[in-house]
């Protein structure tokens, strides 16, 4: 669903960036995707000036890009305002910074100090750029929201078990599923009306 928006909103001329959200009753991990365009825009990545942000550049880099983050796409359950912190595991690759549309995965993770059932995301990333920067979040369930400056805000219900690891699946995996069924239904069908003939 996310690739298919994502490609409709490109076709203006606005900053566009994507996040698909893993919740749980304390905790929120978040796979942010943006732009390396609008990550220059944040702060200076190629310190060495060598036309390519290497993974040791981004190492220093990131610190600063997660704070902004956190502090323009807000997580809360009530009045109380999740912590918000990023990943260092796993850096992004290097990359030309003339290729301003290269898209840029980095991890968030978003905690509260009490459990929850729904929180309130509130997304203001990449508004001091100017137009109408638009962010496409992804929840549990095959929600998709596109967060805008007329829309900042979303609630969003928690789920109520722990996340397990293939325990969710897409509406692109269940459609071909589904299609997989009928498809063999179908055959099953034909084979039976030729064996009755």
């Amino acid at each position: 669903m996310i690739p298919a928006i994502l490609s409709l909103l490109l076709l203006h001329d606005e900053s566009v960036s994507s996040s698909r959200l893993e919740m749980q009753a304390r905790e929120v991990r978040v796979a942010f995707t943006f732009s390396l365009e609008d990550l220059a825009g944040l702060a200076r990545l190629d310190l060495d000036r060598s036309g390519i942000v290497e993974p040791e550049e981004w190492a220093r880099v990131l610190p600063e890009i997660f704070a902004y983050v956190g502090r323009n796409f807000r997580i809360a359950g009530g009045d109380d305002p999740w912590r918000s912190e990023g990943s260092l595991k796993t850096l992004p690759p290097a990359v030309l910074m003339k290729d301003g549309r290269t898209p840029v995965k980095i991890e968030m993770r978003y905690r509260s100090a009490r459990p929850v059932d729904h929180v309130t995301l509130r997304c203001d990333l990449f508004r001091e750029h100017g137009g109408n920067p638009r962010h496409v979040a992804e929840v549990p369930g095959g929600r998709t929201i596109v967060f805008d400056k007329d829309r900042p805000e979303a609630e969003i219900r928690l789920a109520t078990e722990p996340l397990r690891a293939g325990g969710m699946i897409s509406w692109s995996a269940a459609a071909a599923a589904a299609g997989f069924f009928f498809a063999w239904f179908a055959n099953v069908r034909r084979r039976g009306a030729a064996g009755a003939a």
